[in-house]
Formats: C-alpha cells, sequence, structure tokens
C-alpha cells in the first residue's frame, strides 16, 4: 500500500497552500477550491490504493476464496464516487466446483456488474433527485464531486434502479388505538407519449395534533404513493394494510376512515379494509356544486344545508330545478346530481360520525408531497419513473432517510473487510517511522516552526493523538 506516502504527499501540497494563502498569493475562496481539489484527489486515489490492495489480499487469502482460481487479472474497471472517477484494476475469477465466473473484488465491496456508480454517490442521487430534476441532480453533484462522470442519463438509470425502499419496519410493540384515519388522492402527471397518468397517494395517521405554532398537523403520518392501475390497486391497500397488522393491534380498531373524491380505486379500498367508513371529501364536492350553480350562494347554502340533514329528495329537487332554468350549465348540473347521488354514503358519514370525523387535506398533500416534483412545470415521465419517484417521495414524506435506507440496504449483505496482519503491520511500521521523522526535526513539516497559529497545533494535536 502507498497510503502513507499519498497521504504524506497531499500533507505537504496542502500546507504549501495554506503558506500561499497567508503570503497573500490566493484569496481565500481561491483556496477553499485549491484545497477541495486537493482533498479529492486525495479521496480518489486512496480509494484506488485500497481497492487494488482488497485485490491483492482476496488473490492471497485461499481459505477464503476456495475453489475459485485466477483465469484472468489485471482488469480495469472505473466506478463514480463522491471523490470523482475512480480507476482499479481486479482478478476475474472461476469457480472450480460450479464454473460461475466473477470478480470476487466486486462481490466484496459490493458494486454489482455493469453498476458504474458506487452506493454512496447512489444514494446522494436518489436523495437528491426526490427534489431535483435529473439535470439539475446531475449538476449538483457534479459540483459537489468535482469531476465525477455523471450525466442526466446516469441519474435517471440510477433511480429505476433503485430497489423499493421499506415503508417501514415492524415495531416491537404494536400500539392501539380505537380510530384511524385514511386520505386518499391522485397527481395526474403527464407521461412521454403524450399521454397522462394518475400517480396514487394513500396516507394513514392517527388524526391532528396541534404544533407550537398554533397549526395542525398528523399525528403519525405513513404514506404510500406509486402508479397503480387496474388489478394493481389491490397491491396497494394491500401494503397499506399490512403497516396497519405491522403497527397497530387490528382488533382493537373500532373505526377507519378514508376520505377520498369518490373515484373507484379509493372505494375500494374501503370494500378491502375491515371496519371502514367512507367519507367524501369536501373540497372536491364543493368543486362539483360550484361548477353548477356558479354563483347562486342561496341556492348553494340551501343545497349544502340539505345535503347535511340527509334531505336527499331537496338535493335533486334544487338540482333538477336549476336544470330547467340554467340552460347553458345543464351538463356541470348533471355532473353534480350523479356525483351527489353516487357518494351519498360518503356524505351522510359527516352526521353519523361527525363527533369523529375531521378535515381532509388530501389536495394539499397531494401537492406538497407528488406535484412539487412530479407535476408542476413542463415535465414528463416515463411510467417506471414517476412510479418510482412516487415511492421515494412518499417514504421521505414519511420521515424516512432515502440515503440512510439505501445504504442500509446495500451494507447489509456485505461482510466487514480486513487486510492480511502482515499488510496491517507493515503499514504502521511506515507511518510509525514517518512521525519519529516528523518529531525528529530533521524533516519536519515547516509550519510546525511556524508561529503558532490554529493549523500548526491541530497538526500537533494530531501527531500526539496517533501515541505511536
Amino acid at each position: 500500500m502507498e497510503l502513507i506516502r499519498l497521504v504524506m504527499d497531499k500533507f505537504l501540497l496542502v500546507e504549501e497552500k495554506i503558506f500561499k494563502l497567508l503570503d497573500g498569493s490566493y484569496t481565500y475562496p481561491e483556496f477553499e477550491q485549491e484545497l477541495k481539489e486537493v482533498l479529492s484527489d486525495l479521496g480518489k486515489d486512496v480509494c484506488q490504493d485500497v481497492l487494488n490492495e482488497l485485490d491483492e489480499k482476496i488473490y492471497k487469502d485461499k481459505d477464503k476464496r476456495k475453489d475459485w482460481k485466477v483465469v484472468q487479472k489485471g482488469c480495469k474497471r472505473t466506478i463514480v464516487t463522491p471523490f470523482g472517477d475512480v480507476n482499479y484494476e481486479r482478478r476475474y475469477y472461476k469457480n472450480k466446483s460450479t464454473g460461475k465466473r466473477a470478480y470476487l473484488l466486486d462481490n466484496a465491496i459490493g458494486i454489482e456488474k455493469h453498476e458504474r456508480i458506487d452506493t454512496a454517490l447512489r444514494a446522494d442521487i436518489v436523495d437528491i433527485s426526490t427534489n431535483l430534476s435529473y439535470q439539475k441532480t446531475k449538476d449538483e453533484l457534479t459540483r459537489y464531486t468535482g469531476k465525477a462522470s455523471l450525466s442526466r442519463q446516469t441519474v435517471m438509470n440510477t433511480i429505476r434502479k433503485t430497489k423499493q425502499i421499506a415503508s417501514n419496519e415492524k415495531v416491537n410493540a404494536k400500539k392501539t388505538v380505537n380510530t384511524l384515519y385514511i386520505e386518499a388522492d391522485e397527481d395526474h402527471i403527464h407521461l412521454q407519449n403524450g399521454k397522462s397518468c394518475e400517480v396514487k397517494l394513500v396516507y394513514v395517521h392517527e388524526g391532528k395534533k396541534e404544533t407550537l405554532k398554533g397549526r395542525y398537523a398528523l399525528k403519525n403520518p405513513m404514506y404510500f404513493s406509486g402508479i397503480y392501475e387496474k388489478e394493481e390497486i389491490e397491491d396497494l391497500w394491500e401494503k397499506v394494510w399490512e403497516y396497519i397488522k405491522d403497527t397497530y393491534e387490528e382488533d382493537k380498531i373500532e373505526r377507519i376512515y378514508i376520505f377520498g373524491d369518490g373515484a373507484k380505486w379509493i372505494k375500494f379500498g374501503v370494500d378491502y379494509l375491515p371496519n371502514t367508513v367512507y367519507v367524501l371529501d369536501l373540497f372536491h364536492l364543493q368543486k362539483y356544486i360550484t361548477s353548477a350553480l356558479k354563483d347562486d350562494k342561496k341556492s348553494k347554502k340551501k343545497l349544502l344545508k340539505a345535503i347535511f340533514k340527509k334531505d336527499i329528495q331537496t338535493v335533486n329537487d334544487i338540482l333538477n330545478e336549476k336544470l330547467k332554468t340554467q340552460i347553458e350549465s345543464k351538463d356541470q348540473i348533471e355532473k353534480c346530481i350523479t356525483y351527489v347521488n353516487s357518494n351519498l354514503d360518503g356524505i351522510l358519514s359527516y352526521s353519523i360520525y361527525k363527533d369523529e370525523i375531521i378535515g381532509c387535506s388530501a389536495e394539499s398533500h397531494v401537492s406538497h408531497v407528488l406535484s412539487e416534483r412530479l407535476s408542476r412545470g413542463p415535465i414528463s415521465w416515463s411510467k417506471a419513473g414517476a412510479h418510482k419517484m412516487g415511492k421515494l417521495r412518499a417514504a421521505k414524506a414519511s420521515g424516512i432517510s432515502v440515503k440512510d435506507a439505501i445504504l442500509k440496504e446495500r451494507y447489509k449483505s456485505l461482510e466487514p473487510i480486513s487486510l492480511l496482519p502482515d499488510v496491517i503491520s507493515y503499514e504502521k511500521q511506515k507511518l510509525k517511522k514517518a512521525t519519529s521523522m516528523i518529531r525528529a526535526g530533521g524533516t519536519s513539516l515547516p509550519i510546525l516552526n511556524y508561529k503558532k497559529s490554529f493549523t500548526s497545533d491541530a497538526i500537533k494535536s494530531l501527531l500526539e493523538s496517533c501515541n505511536i
């Protein structure tokens, strides 16, 4: 390994740049940029050196690579990391028993076949892209990594290859609640083929609580999203029910209120889940009434009063009367009549369960969770991309760290890496020798003899902490 040489060379280079700053050769922003370049180069060099050493370790450790023989060595590969592009070489093996071929180094560090992005950078890409477009994600990470060879296509492919992030972890002790609330709505997005599509959003919560700022927030919400069509609707509600069963004592739940706009996929959930009560989202009811009655406030008030008194006959009389007098609004009035009568159960729930029903905020949640990334502005999607992005946005809204979840998923399948004892011993001896030379004074770093400063004190403290 050349780590000691690498670190010392870069350390001296940093020292040189510090002096240039203090001597007036750099402005501070220029120094920051120069320092970033040096540290990024050091990161790349260290990663490359470690990877090459690990390949050597795998080759020499014949007990662990039993039945694997080398068929080719010096196979080059480049992976994109947070430090930039790292180039390394590894051996190609064949299993004598199974005939399977593999790069054992790639397996050990968790780099899959044809993969160009390392796990840490992959997690950053996915995390940032939940808020920014693919192009802006690429631009942001290029500024961050400096020399990483990223493209918009790379970002898109990374998103699509990301495995599903678990919506929740099973709890040790399930919670006991009498009532749960589910709100559902959808966001309409543009597809790349010129058509449109719906991204569904469902979220489960325990009601509302007042915040310190005097506003209200949902209690323990969990979000689910994605493109679910036809028979896939059952998959969505199955995920919701699995979450409820894993989180709550389901036999203690007396009622589950499901708020929606009357869409068939939402009413499917009413039939799928137990102990449910369907509640029509009043926002959508108001839209139909306003579209039908326009500015006739008196009729609106009378209509709403009849609705909540469960006087359906009066409701239909008002609308049918308007149908005779407002010919220009015929289509809107007929739609309102159909909508009201097909959602009577959801409307009447307000009278029957008025003490438990709370307001529905599905429209604003769709805007915040989905529309901000999926449909706001001139943007079009593939179904696969929108489905994945919906799931990622839902995970974030649920308080899940997308980056941590991706790292955890990849790391759990890997074993800790350790170098051979003789390699570790050799490197420690080199470090001890280099440290002794610095302390001896003959080859000491000039900055240690410079006037007392934060930098010189920090370096001295670092050397003392080595305790070698």
